[in-house]
């Protein structure tokens, strides 16, 4: 499951943390030195099986709604405004026998300087087991737990509607031979919304996967799967012709890559079709070709540099950004890249560039599916410069500056924003 597990590692390190322009970034988004990522700097080994750690930030935000500038700031609330995050976590990694035993749980408390209203309590929390039988069957069975603030960036309003994410999740994979492994998966996610003109938005997803892998000496590996989710939204959507049931079924078949080219560059794919029919409205179903591509090349000891590109299709819950939107999906089409450079193993430097862009197809209205007009899209475009520095091993400090703007087809949708921001960590 090894190869596994650095597919997955390297997608969730590729995904668009800035495509959103919403996001609170920490010191967790910095790729430091010390934890072996860069050939110049080996991991330093870490006796320590339980952590605990204390953080901070201090982000100021220029449109923290992300107004269009067509859009008049409400009456008592301020277009700009600095937030202040205090936190503390813990983290342990346990190992018994061939088992390890993984906990993770943080909570931050935001404050809002100007606009009090979206002040907020967020949290995280999992458990996972990662569990091995023999050499050959292994696998993991975990839950997690997080609560966060929807994204503003879609709402564009003063409405503070907290998200709780549940996350249950198993997989397994068996080497029948030295070469070949076949695999399974299964996920269960649920989202809530706390406030009730969004319930709308509630989802209940299943996914089962299963995969087949060819696996080389060198633990390169090429292989396909086949995943099936089935999506139920637990209220209706309402708009001008009625009420209508945004459940779904989805069929998604891929062939999945992930290859050492050299000994510096690293490419994980996988590419396919996907296939999405919905109980109601059939005339919004999607069908066609989807993937993602990772490139990751250790231009030399001191620097990484990501270059990714995607087109998927997503749920609203799933695509990041938790649209306000009618469409029950979006098609999300970009590209993005990150290069990081650390000239000592104190000293960080990184940029994070995305382009994306979105389209809501699956939008139920007549207007659309039957008079064909044309559906709502948006193009997004954001850098992030950062810097993190490290003076010991358990203390962090890190500096974040922010551009992005949005376009879109519909009017008020669009904006731009800076953000400049400041993290500490200590852990002990």
């Amino acid at each position: 499951m090894r190869p596994l597990r650095r597919i997955g590692t390297a997608v969730l390190l590729c995904l668009p943390a800035v495509a959103s322009g919403q996001g609170f970034d920490t010191t967790e988004d910095i790729l430091w030195p010390d934890q072996g990522r860069y050939s110049g700097y080996p991991a330093e080994p870490d006796p320590r099986r339980v952590q605990f750690s204390v953080s901070g930030g201090i982000y100021h935000d220029d449109n923290i709604f992300r107004l269009s500038d067509s859009v008049a700031v409400p009456a008592g609330f301020s277009k700009s405004d600095t937030v202040y995050r205090l936190g503390v976590g813990f983290r342990a990694d346990l190992p018994v026998s061939q088992q390890r035993f993984l906990f993770d749980a943080k909570v931050d408390n935001f404050t809002f300087d100007r606009n009090s209203e979206l002040d907020h309590l967020a949290y995280r929390a999992g458990a996972a087991w990662r569990w091995q039988v023999t050499r050959q069957f292994t696998g993991d069975i975990g839950y997690a737990r997080r609560r966060f603030l929807s994204d503003l960036g879609e709402i564009q309003a003063p409405l503070k509607d907290l998200i709780t994410e549940d996350r249950l999740y198993a997989s397994a994979g068996f080497a029948f031979t030295p070469r070949w492994r076949v695999r399974g998966a299964a996920d269960w996610f649920k989202w809530d919304h706390s406030e009730p003109t969004r319930n709308v938005l509630d989802l209940r997803v299943s996914s089962t996967t299963v995969g087949l892998d060819y696996v080389t000496p060198a633990n390169n590996s090429i292989g396909g799967q086949f995943k099936y989710s089935h999506g139920d939204y637990s209220n209706r959507q309402v708009f001008a012709a009625g009420t209508v049931a945004n459940s779904y079924d989805e069929y998604e078949t891929s062939a999945v890559l992930h290859w050492v080219l050299t000994g510096k560059t690293v490419l994980n794919a996988r590419l396919g079709y996907t296939k999405r029919e919905h109980d109601e409205v059939p005339a919004r179903d999607f069908d066609g070709g989807t993937g993602r591509l990772s490139l990751d090349w250790a231009a030399g000891g001191k620097t990484l540099i990501n270059v990714s590109a995607w087109r998927e299709i997503r749920s609203v819950e799933e695509a990041g950004t938790l649209e306000q939107a009618a469409a029950s999906y979006i098609l999300s089409t970009g590209a993005s890249i990150g290069p990081a450079w650390a000239p000592t193993v104190k000293l960080v430097f990184q940029l994070k560039a995305v382009h994306e862009k979105r389209e809501y197809q699956g939008d139920p209205d007549p207007a659309f599916v039957v008079l064909g007009l044309p559906h709502r899209e948006d193009t997004f475009n954001g850098v992030r410069l950062s810097a993190g520095y490290t003076p010991r091993r358990n203390l962090q400090f890190s500096l974040s500056a922010e551009r992005g703007d949005r376009s879109s087809t519909t009017v008020g949708r669009d904006y731009e924003y800076n953000r400049v921001s400041g993290n500490a960590r200590f852990q002990f």
